[in-house]
């Protein structure tokens, strides 16, 4: 046994034959540490387990909201509110990652293409950083998902309805939920190398702008009090959208530009 005050070694006895301490109290001591660091363990493993669990059962619960709201997307949308805020961030998200990881995938698949062709593009030099176009371009598309939101909010405002920014955000993001599949269809379609992808691309997009503001505002028709009628309504909300789009499509330009640059620079 070894002193744990002096390092002596001792063959065995209660005390320390070099310094005379009590060897049976440093032994104690040791099993009382290991004991604690083996329930801290336990703790550690055991919250860590609720955390595994926690998010396992979240995921199940968004998994089996999406079902239900792309088997009755209107009804659900007007049965959701504050509580569903979580699930439209998510889906938000989604929306943003799955537009940005679409074109990322199509970009390669071209790049693949024509690899077969010219051996210049062929060289994995050539294409663009998974950065550049795809993690830039979510939070770009986040944004806009984002102010079509607002764009919906205000339009609601304005024809007098009393109803909670996280109420509306709740609905507008349920209502969502089928077009973000749309949009996972075709990042699916882009993995899968085919063209297609950007008519089911551009079918999802035209459906999000063109569908879901009106769709929210007339949800909440029953309580308008009348101050602007939901066409005008849903005008304005257009209007400020595709000045968004305008302004957001200068901004999109610029970035397929700097791709363009990327690419040469890299090439030559």
């Amino acid at each position: 046994m070894t002193c744990s005050k002096c390092g002596h070694q001792t063959d065995g006895g209660k005390f320390c034959e070099n310094c005379g301490t009590n060897l049976n109290a440093d032994s104690e001591s040791v099993q009382n540490a290991a004991g604690s660091e083996n329930v801290q363990n336990a703790a550690d493993r055991s919250q860590s387990q609720r955390y595994v669990e926690a998010t396992k059962k979240a995921s199940s619960m968004y998994f089996s909201f999406c079902l239900r709201v792309l088997k009755r997307p209107y009804t659900e949308m007007k049965h959701a509110g504050e509580q569903h805020i979580a699930n439209s961030i998510i889906t938000m998200a989604v929306f943003a990652l799955a537009v940005s990881l679409s074109f990322y995938f199509g970009l390669k698949g071209f790049f693949d293409s024509l690899g077969q062709y010219s051996g210049v593009f062929s060289q994995s030099y050539a294409m663009p950083t998974f950065f550049e176009i795809a993690v830039k371009p979510a939070f770009t598309f986040a944004i806009y998902i984002f102010l079509l939101f607002v764009f919906t909010y205000a339009g609601l405002r304005i024809q007098g309805v009393q109803a909670s920014f996280k109420e509306v955000l709740g609905r507008f993001g349920t209502v969502l939920i089928p077009f973000a599949a749309l949009l996972l269809a075709a990042l699916l379609l882009s993995l899968m190398k085919t063209s297609l992808f950007l008519h089911v691309l551009f079918f999802g997009l035209c459906g999000v702008v063109f569908l879901i503001p009106p769709a929210v505002l007339y949800s909440y028709q029953e309580k308008a009090k009348g101050a602007v009628d939901m066409i005008y309504a849903t005008l304005l909300v257009y209007l400020m959208t595709f000045i968004a789009i305008r302004v957001m499509g200068d901004l999109f330009l610029e970035y397929l530009g700097g791709i363009g640059g990327s690419i040469l620079s890299r090439m030559f």
